[in-house]
């Protein structure tokens, strides 16, 4: 068994660093209720103390940084009904060794990439924007062989993260990636067995790969997270579940994305994968379990977050996706796009996309547009501009009348 890299807040400990993380500046001034209301969203998630870092989730810079003080005064902003890209992923490469039975990406073009002078002015575009987290996706990231002159455009304003299947993995690339300045891999893993891994991943030897992925970023001293996608069928065997998130503890995972199936790339047109309200009763589950109980990995359930409860959905408002083409997205998984930011400067394509999702939605906009999107369906996605448009006016992305909890409590105004 491995142990977990840093020590995870519970008690006073927990207490005395959050005080310390609410007396930023960026909060300065900000009425009480603000500030509960934060308070209310960031108590849902396992305080890790590695180094002198405090590490909340993927989706958050450590504490203290420039890209967490970023970060605080994105929430303020789109907790005042602002959009703002608080987060953005790339897709540095639409090539995969895998063919994932869930892939998002699977129906884009494999054909054009963006050069690595185009990616590093993209950077500093969002950058400049504001935003505080910024994702390296795919495809497989680490195929690219300029990967970690991509991840060192990134300056202290922002934190890079990678997402990645451990492919041809090596230690001494591991830390080429660490003195570029990637600060959590975020590593694909569905299962305890190779059997099951591999099949869903429909590569042979990738599970393998992937636990000596995290075993090596573990010892470079690594926040290491797994992206943890589970079928329905999974989801309904709950003895087996709990023995994957047994797993995950059992290999020290610091922290776990929990994304059930989204009807995007090869799951359009199947909503049978779609997981029941019982399905998603079981995800809330493990989420609390985890974040409560020393030794369990932290936990982001996108049902969870993702529900009216909480964030909602913040396609377009307040994260985007740049795919390898440079298709503008509201997220991963939408599959529609306002624009190319090789034509028009990324600050220009995020103002119109973000004037059509100005509103977080009560749940996953992919999910919620899914068979509207799929009657469009292109030989290549994303959706152009008419039709983007097109679905927006037949399936809206938010309902004014509706805000998620979190939006409610921070008195945002519609």
């Amino acid at each position: 068994m491995a142990g977990i890299n840093g020590e995870q807040l519970y008690g006073l400990k927990r207490l005395w660093a959050t005080l310390k993380m609410g007396m930023n500046p960026a909060l300065k001034g900000l009425p009480l209720k603000k500030k509960l209301a934060l308070n209310y969203v960031s108590k849902e998630s396992k305080l890790t103390k590695l180094g002198d870092r405090i590490f909340t989730n993927t989706f958050t810079p450590y504490y203290p940084s420039r890209a967490y003080d970023r970060f605080l005064k994105g929430v303020v902003a789109v907790g005042a009904g602002q959009p703002y890209p608080v987060v953005t992923n790339f897709a540095i490469t639409p090539q995969c060794p895998c063919n994932c039975w869930h892939c998002s990406f699977s129906d884009r073009s494999k054909s054009d990439v963006m050069s690595l002078t185009q990616l590093q002015k993209a950077i500093a575009e969002v950058q400049a924007m504001g935003t505080s987290v910024i994702g390296f996706t795919g495809g497989e990231p680490l195929l690219r062989n300029d990967l970690e002159e991509i991840i060192a455009t990134v300056d202290e304003r922002s934190m890079p993260i990678m997402f990645t299947t451990g492919y041809n993995l090596t230690i001494e690339r591991v830390r080429r990636l660490k003195e570029a300045g990637l600060v959590i891999p975020v590593l694909s893993l569905d299962h305890y067995t190779a059997e099951k891994h591999d099949a869903g991943r429909r590569t042979k030897g990738i599970f393998k790969q992937i636990l000596n992925a995290i075993r090596m970023f573990q010892e470079e001293g690594f926040y290491v997270a797994v992206s943890f996608v589970p079928d329905k069928q999974l989801v309904d065997d709950r003895p087996e579940l709990f023995k994957v998130i047994e797993f995950f503890r059992e290999l020290g995972i610091n922290d776990m994305r929990l994304t059930s199936p989204i009807l995007s790339g090869h799951l359009t047109s199947r909503p049978e994968e779609k997981l029941t309200p019982e399905n998603v009763a079981t995800i809330f589950e493990i989420q609390k379990l985890c974040t409560r109980t020393p030794g369990y990995p932290g936990v982001f359930a996108y049902d969870y977050f993702e529900s009216a409860l909480f964030y909602g959905c913040g396609a377009g408002y307040n994260y985007m996706f740049i795919d390898s083409q440079g298709n503008l997205c509201p997220c991963d998984f939408t599959m529609m796009s306002f624009g190319n930011i090789l034509e028009r400067p990324v600050q220009e394509v995020w103002e119109e996309t973000s004037r059509h999702f100005c509103v977080p939605g009560c749940s996953c906009y992919a999910n919620k547009s899914n068979d509207v999107i799929a009657a469009q369906k292109p030989e290549f996605w994303p959706l152009s501009k008419a039709a983007t448009q097109a679905v927006l006016n037949e399936c809206p992305s938010y309902k004014r009348d509706k805000l998620p909890e979190f939006y409610r409590r921070m008195g945002m105004k519609v």
